[in-house]
């Protein structure tokens, strides 16, 4: 009778731990991630169902042109006030249907022509807002491709998890330039979103609503001949970059009433919430151009894939303990094979095959960088491929967290790196802002609409709560990046980094043992593999690495080393 007393409570306690976690895990995963909001995305509240007046998007990059989509399903108009001319005149190549030829970066984008990468949400995402995307990609000269990393560990291969998927439904993502993923963006908003604008010009102050002490009236906008006006504003969303435009204008004295007393406003407590520190990073990326010639050639170096349809090919993140070098090497647009040389207190630039040849081989790795990798190099450099090399110093992390500060206007939110400004050695930056994005629509959908017309006082038209709700949402959802996950961790791994004010390198020791362990479980468990997987990409929340079962897992590996095994 024991023996089953034992196994009736047994089974009793695995039943409530499964409930339990069923609950818990759902939670999480409503709450850090916007994973089950994706569906709601371009849905169309109809004409009368509006929100009155205009939503005025600061900056036209990714982050910008995804608030716009979201904001054009939500609000009679939306403009884009952007600065950079070339952005905004019809006839550049920033509209061109060809992606891959656009060659002018972005001036105020020091990364525009470097290497990036892009997460299978940010694919999910952007689909349902343009249902074409995938045939886009396409005729932009790009591909849609697995979003298998290929990723490594000093070397050591770390399982994507294709036992979970069939070949026809695992996740993708695209081999878009940076470059070419904004071109594409902002001509897929401007072809499907009739009501919105750009504006040329820069944002240089915030005007307090007359009705309401607590929002935004409008934006003063001074155009390129020196001229200024106000534009109307129900939502304003900083989108100006590191630039951290509302940064700024949140803490002008300018930023009074449009009242004729011109009452001054004390400035916001801001500068407080402000948080940085330097990982001092740099990468040089780069970029041959394949001529169709050559794929045969390639085949037969031993190459691992399909060159017609490859992704990314090789990626390697360094361990800490004992090195400071990533490479990343990848297809880029429909022909250009990247390869992104960098990492922490890395001073080589690349200007040469044999400087990547040299990188490569200085690597300090458990398992050698394949041979079809420097075969590939001797192939470009014996047939004299061209090539590009674009070195990238890149700046300190920075994160604004909004989400404490005080009075912040009820109609002004931030998005992208103009709150949090991350190393790019993950390549997580458009999908950041993707997230925010989506939470933004989430937001949106549950303001009721305004009169049609009613755009006088247009800063009281959203909840006196939208601002507080939306930065607390951030916090959760990409603000952990900043302390939950391993940026700032990983980063602190190395003395070269100037940690952040009231941090030391010590600060988050406790996260590198735990994520250096976790990566050692993944190369011999797929299943935690798939885990660490599905969280890069968005797909679920992080607190997954920390279930139950992992923390379980863990401790069973360190067993034989606790008894000298």
């Amino acid at each position: 009778m024991a023996i089953f007393a034992f196994l009736f409570i047994f089974l009793a306690l695995v039943f409530v731990y499964n409930v339990i976690s069923t609950i818990v895990r759902k939670y999480l995963r409503g709450t850090l991630t916007a994973m089950d909001e994706i569906p709601a995305l371009g849905l169309l509240r109809g004409k009368d169902l509006k929100i009155s007046g205009t939503a005025v998007v600061c900056g036209g990059s990714i982050a910008g042109l995804l608030s716009a989509r979201v904001c054009a399903d939500h609000f009679e108009t939306v403009v884009m006030v952007e600065p950079e001319e070339s952005v905004t005149r019809p006839d550049d190549h920033h509209h061109d249907e060809k992606s891959s030829s656009v060659v002018q970066k972005r001036s105020r984008v020091p990364q525009y022509t470097s290497y990036h990468g892009y997460q299978a949400f940010m694919t999910l995402a952007v689909r349902k807002w343009f249902p074409n995307f995938d045939h886009e990609v396409v005729k932009a000269g790009a591909r849609v491709v697995s979003a298998d990393t290929k990723f490594h560990v000093a070397g050591v291969p770390i399982e994507a998890p294709w036992h979970q998927y069939t070949a026809n439904n695992f996740p993708t993502i695209t081999t878009l330039t940076r470059a070419g993923l904004e071109t594409l963006l902002r001509r897929l908003v401007l072809a499907t979103c009739p009501n919105v604008k750009y504006v040329p010009g820069a944002v240089i102050a915030l005007v307090r609503s007359e009705s309401s002490a607590d929002a935004i009236d409008s934006v003063r906008v001074r155009s390129r001949d020196g001229e200024e006006s106000n534009i109307p504003a129900t939502l304003v969303i900083d989108c100006t970059g590191p630039a951290r435009g509302g940064f700024k204008w949140l803490q002008d004295p300018s930023f009074t009433s449009t009242s004729g007393t011109e009452q001054q406003v004390s400035p916001l407590p801001l500068e407080a919430l402000k948080h940085t520190y330097d990982p001092k990073m740099a990468y040089t990326t780069c970029a041959f151009d394949v001529p169709p010639a050559l794929m045969s050639p390639i085949k037969a170096l031993g190459f691992p894939e399909d060159f017609a349809t490859a992704g990314l090919l090789y990626v390697s993140a360094a361990d800490p303990s004992t090195d400071s070098r990533n490479v990343i090497i990848g297809m880029k647009g429909e022909s250009s094979v990247q390869f992104a040389c960098g990492g922490w207190d890395v001073r080589e630039r690349m200007t040469s095959i044999a400087d990547i040849k040299k990188f490569l081989s200085e690597m300090v790795v458990l398992r050698p960088v394949p041979d079809w990798i420097f075969r590939l190099l001797e192939l470009f450099e014996q047939e004299k491929v061209p090539a590009t090399y674009v070195y990238a110093r890149c700046p300190p992390s920075v994160y604004i967290q909004y989400h404490l500060a005080k009075n912040i206007p009820s109609n002004f939110i931030a998005i992208g790196d103009s709150v949090l400004k991350l190393n790019p050695v993950r390549g997580q930056g458009c999908t950041k802002a993707c997230v925010e994005a989506v939470t933004l629509n989430s937001l949106l959908i549950k303001c009721a609409a305004t009169p049609t017309g009613n755009t006088k006082g247009t800063g009281n038209l959203l909840p006196k709560d939208f601002s507080r709700n939306f930065f607390h949402l951030q916090a959760k959802r990409t603000g952990a990046l900043w302390s939950v996950a391993t940026y700032k961790s990983e980063d602190y791994a190395w003395k070269t980094t100037t940690p952040a004010k009231g941090d030391s390198l010590e600060t988050g020791a406790w996260k590198r043992a735990y994520g250096k362990a976790l990566l050692q479980l993944a190369i011999k468990d797929r299943e935690v593999s798939a885990v660490f997987w599905h969280a890069g990409n968005w797909l679920t929340p992080s607190t997954e690495l920390f279930s139950p079962i992992i923390i379980l897992k863990l401790a069973w590996m360190q067993v034989p080393g606790c008894f000298g095994l």
